[in-house]
Order: structure tokens, then C-alpha cells, then sequence
């Protein structure tokens, strides 16, 4: 009887006390200890979900707000008719062209432009080949021969072979004319990826990236317990995977060939130059500088959710657009200030003596400076590109991390473990990378959440004041610069505002939740 009361006390205290629910369990790691603790804030695990949604949405803007199509099913006889007249004006003329002159010139020049026109004309080819039912144009498509068989008779000197190929390029002129013009013409109607066709290799990275990650989270909800255990233990394996992956399929896409399209396929749909029996629009039907000069200046409606800028351009596709760049600033920023300040400290902190002085010396001469002046004296001699900025940002903003490293290596340098690391004649490098390192980086992984927070607002600030992205580049302190001088359209200033406000107040309560995790004096 004694034994369940003393069980019904221990329970009561327990819920009367949150920060007592549970005690380590057996075999818990330390950074399973700070995870479980850190799952305790609501608060900082809400904002932690809010930033992720925010990258989701930065990753997919281009499926989220774009005037382009994700996919269509129809054909393209504008973009046909534009193709086929650049051929009959401009391709095929200027190709016969080259090819008299360099009857009478055989010099480098005149090969270099023979071989230019001879890819103009095949590409014009091509490209109106794949409009057509297959065939004709796979008809179309053979025409490229006697082009190829023209430039080779002029790289060998073949006088006679050459005047066959112009009388027989004349004869072509004329039957792709007649044959092959718009209105004559069978057009195949496919599906198309317009957005896709589009998206850069950073863009297909992040969206590879999610895209695993989303994949490896659900192949755990439908896996064995067993396996999901296993899983746990290899999670350094399963992310280094997840990134060779998405770093070879980014590879391969830089090696397609790039698309040069400024159709504007909505007006295309509307007045038939794109015919399509079906098409998929992102749910925001507006580009990043797609301007309405009848809608500037409108407040939010059905139209505009968030309304409209000073050239009549949809804000919230801006916004959008606009987290990808915030959010990649703060990240690379940080990562990179980080990654310095881990050396700087780490060889400040280990090696001490005259290394340690010089280094320390470096890092108040650095604190003297104020760093958003620091970085503004810097851009003025910089163009003010994205890559630019993250770089200022982050090789001005080390010298916290420096420290907080420094400061873990002296306290650490003396514990057993590493004393005990010495004493067996391991080497400085895995002292240093294998027991100091990982050890120390609590404090730094507090700072750098915080960290991330300020380089959003060093970015918004530098757009605000004009020496941030270029135009027409959306960013959420370039929308507020914008909107400096129009004060009363209130949509413009609150809601880019808003974003900035609530992602870094995201960041700061991540960054106290991790502070709170790893606060060994917390009771657990």
C-alpha cells in the first residue's frame, strides 16, 4: 500500500512539474537528450514547422506563382509561324550567303560563319520539325542533310559538288516554302512542361532535395519498427546519400541546353497562337514583372490577393519569389561566416600562445568596425549581385562564432577525455575534428539560428536603402523600397513587412529553443 502511495506521489509531483516528465532514457545520445528537450517548446518547434513551410514555399514558387503553365497539351503554330518566317528571311538567305563568299574567301572567318549559319538553319529546322505530325516531320528533318553536304563540299574545295548544292538549295527554298508553310501544315499536339523547361540548376537541386527527404519521411511512416530503429542510427548516411542524388541530377541538368522562350502564354491561349485541348496553371496565375497598367495600385481583391505594386505587378507572386532570395541569403551568409569563425576559433583556441594573441587581435581590430557600415563601405566598391552580399554578410559577421569556438576549445582543452587523447599520442587534427570539436558546437549552433535572423534583416535593410538585389530581382526589402515613397497604399509596406517580421521572429524563438535544449543547468 505504502509502495502506491509513494507511486501516486511521484506522479502528482511529475505533472505539477513539466520539466521533470521523464528522465534520460537508457542510451540516449546527448543530441537525442537536446531533440527531446527541444520538442518540449511548442513554441520554438511551431516556428520551427513555419520556417520549413517558408522553404517549401520558396522552393516551389515557380509552381506556385507563375504565368506560365506547369504542363499543356496542345501545339505551339505561333511560335511555328514565327520559327518558319525567321527561316525564310533570315536563315536560309543568310546560310546561301556564306556559302557563295566562301567560294572566294577560304580563310578561318568565313568557316567560323558558315558553320554559325549552318546551326541557325538546322536549329530553325528542328525546331519546326517538332511541331509536325511525325511525318512530315521527319520529311522536314532530311532537308538538314543537303545544308551539311553544301558546308562539306565547301570545306574540301569541291567546286563542282558546291554549285550542285546551291542549284539544290534553291530547289529547297522552294519546296519548304510551299509545302511546309503554316497554313498548309498538320500540326501534332503533345504535352508540354513549360515551368519545368524553365527551372535553373539551383532550383532543381532544392527541388530534388525536397522532394527525397519528403520521400525518405514517408518510407518511414510505412517501414518495419525494426527498420525504422536502424534508420535512426544511419541517418548521417541516409543525408549524405540525399545530397550526392540531388547534386548529380543538378549536374545533369546543367547540361541540357538552355531555352531562350519569351512566349506569353496566356495571351498565346487567348488568341490561338498556342492551341491547347487542356493546361494546368500554378494557382497564381502572374509572373515576377508582369505589370497591368490598368491594375496599379490596387488594393487586395479576388484579383490580387495582396494587391498590386507601382507598375501594376501582382504582390504577392513578388512575396514569393521574394522568400527565395531572403531565405538564401540568411542560410549561405550564415554558413559561410560560420565555417570561418570555426577556423579562426579553433585555431585561436587549441594552439593558443602567439597564434592565440594574433588571432584575438584580429577579432576585436574586426569588432571595432560596425558591421552594416563595414558591409555598406564594401558594397560601394561591389556590384550589389545576390552572390555578393551573401559574401560581405558572411566574411563580416565571424567574429561572434570565433569567439564562442574559442572559448569551447579552452574549456574543453583541459577535460579528460582530450588529456586522455593527448596522452595516447593522437594526432592534433583528429583531437581536434574528432573529441573538441564536436563537443563545442552547441553554443554555435544557438548562434548561428540567431545569426541567420540577422542576415535577413541585413538583407532587407541593404535592399530598403537601394544597395541590395538589382531589379527587377524580387526581394522583400526591395518591395519595401519601393514602397517608400507610397506610404499610403498601406498593402505595399504591410505585408513584405509582415514576412520579414515573422521569419525572423521564427528564427530568434528556434534560436532560444536550442539555447533552452542544450542549457545543461535545465532539469530534464
Amino acid at each position: 500500500m505504502d509502495a502506491m502511495e509513494d507511486t501516486r506521489l511521484i506522479t502528482e509531483t511529475a505533472a505539477g512539474a513539466p520539466a521533470l516528465t521523464r528522465a534520460p532514457t537508457q542510451g540516449e545520445t546527448y543530441w537525442g537528450l537536446v531533440l527531446r528537450q527541444f520538442q518540449r517548446n511548442r513554441l520554438a518547434v511551431v516556428s520551427f514547422y513555419f520556417v520549413l513551410v517558408l522553404f517549401l514555399i520558396a522552393i516551389a514558387s515557380p509552381f506556385l506563382a507563375n504565368n506560365e503553365p506547369i504542363v499543356l497539351h496542345g501545339d505551339y503554330r505561333g511560335a511555328y509561324k514565327d520559327r518558319f518566317e525567321e527561316w525564310k528571311l533570315g536563315g536560309h538567305p543568310d546560310f546561301v550567303e556564306a556559302l557563295r563568299s566562301s567560294q572566294s574567301s577560304a580563310g578561318p572567318e568565313a568557316a567560323a560563319q558558315l558553320r554559325e549559319r549552318l546551326s541557325t538553319v538546322g536549329f530553325e529546322l528542328e525546331y519546326l520539325a517538332t511541331q509536325l505530325v511525325p511525318e512530315q516531320g521527319r520529311r522536314l528533318s532530311d532537308y538538314r542533310r543537303d545544308y551539311q553536304i553544301a558546308v562539306q563540299a565547301a570545306r574540301t574545295g569541291d567546286a563542282a559538288l558546291l554549285t550542285a548544292q546551291l542549284k539544290r538549295l534553291d530547289s529547297i527554298f522552294q519546296e519548304i516554302s510551299q509545302q511546309y508553310d503554316p497554313q498548309s501544315v498538320q500540326f501534332q499536339q503533345k504535352v508540354y512542361w513549360p515551368v519545368f523547361s524553365h527551372l535553373t540548376t539551383v532550383n532543381v537541386f532544392f527541388l530534388t532535395l525536397a522532394a527525397l527527404v519528403l520521400l525518405l519521411a514517408l518510407a518511414r511512416l510505412f517501414t518495419p519498427r525494426h527498420w525504422q530503429e536502424s534508420w535512426k542510427d544511419r541517418w548521417g548516411i541516409q543525408l549524405l546519400l540525399v545530397l550526392i542524388v540531388a547534386v548529380l541530377h543538378a549536374a545533369h541538368w546543367n547540361t541540357r541546353p538552355a531555352v531562350f522562350d519569351t512566349m506569353d502564354y496566356k495571351q498565346d491561349l487567348f488568341n490561338g497562337r498556342i492551341e491547347s485541348s487542356w493546361a494546368v496553371f500554378p494557382p497564381i496565375q502572374y509572373g515576377i514583372n508582369e505589370g497591368h497598367l490598368g491594375e496599379i495600385f490596387r488594393g487586395p481583391n479576388a484579383r490580387f490577393w495582396l494587391g498590386t505594386d507601382g507598375n501594376g505587378r501582382d504582390l504577392l507572386t513578388r512575396i514569393i519569389w521574394g522568400s527565395q532570395i531572403s531565405l538564401s541569403v540568411g542560410f549561405v551568409a550564415v554558413a559561410i561566416y560560420v565555417l570561418v569563425g570555426i577556423i579562426v576559433g579553433t585555431l585561436a583556441g587549441y594552439f593558443r600562445g602567439w597564434v592565440d594573441m594574433a588571432l584575438s587581435r584580429l577579432i576585436e581590430i574586426v569588432i571595432c568596425f560596425p558591421t552594416f557600415f563595414l558591409i555598406l563601405a564594401v558594397l560601394a566598391f561591389l556590384q550589389p549581385t545576390l552572390l555578393n552580399i551573401m559574401l560581405v554578410i558572411g566574411i563580416t559577421g565571424w567574429t561572434t562564432e570565433a569567439r564562442l569556438v574559442r572559448g569551447e576549445f579552452l574549456r574543453l582543452d583541459d577535460q579528460e577525455f582530450v588529456l586522455a587523447a593527448k596522452g595516447l599520442g593522437v594526432s592534433d587534427a583528429r583531437i581536434i575534428f574528432r573529441h573538441i570539436l564536436p563537443n563545442g558546437l552547441a553554443p554555435l549552433l544557438v548562434s548561428a539560428s540567431f545569426g541567420v535572423a540577422s542576415a535577413i534583416l541585413i538583407e532587407s535593410s541593404l535592399s530598403f536603402l537601394g544597395f541590395g538585389i538589382s531589379i527587377p530581382v524580387p526581394s522583400w526589402g526591395g518591395i519595401l523600397n519601393e514602397a517608400r515613397e507610397n506610404f499610403r497604399y498601406w498593402w505595399i509596406t504591410i505585408f513584405p513587412g509582415l514576412a520579414i517580421f515573422s521569419t525572423v521572429t521564427a528564427y530568434n524563438l528556434i534560436g532560444e529553443g536550442i539555447r533552452d535544449a542544450i542549457d545543461p543547468r535545465l532539469k530534464i
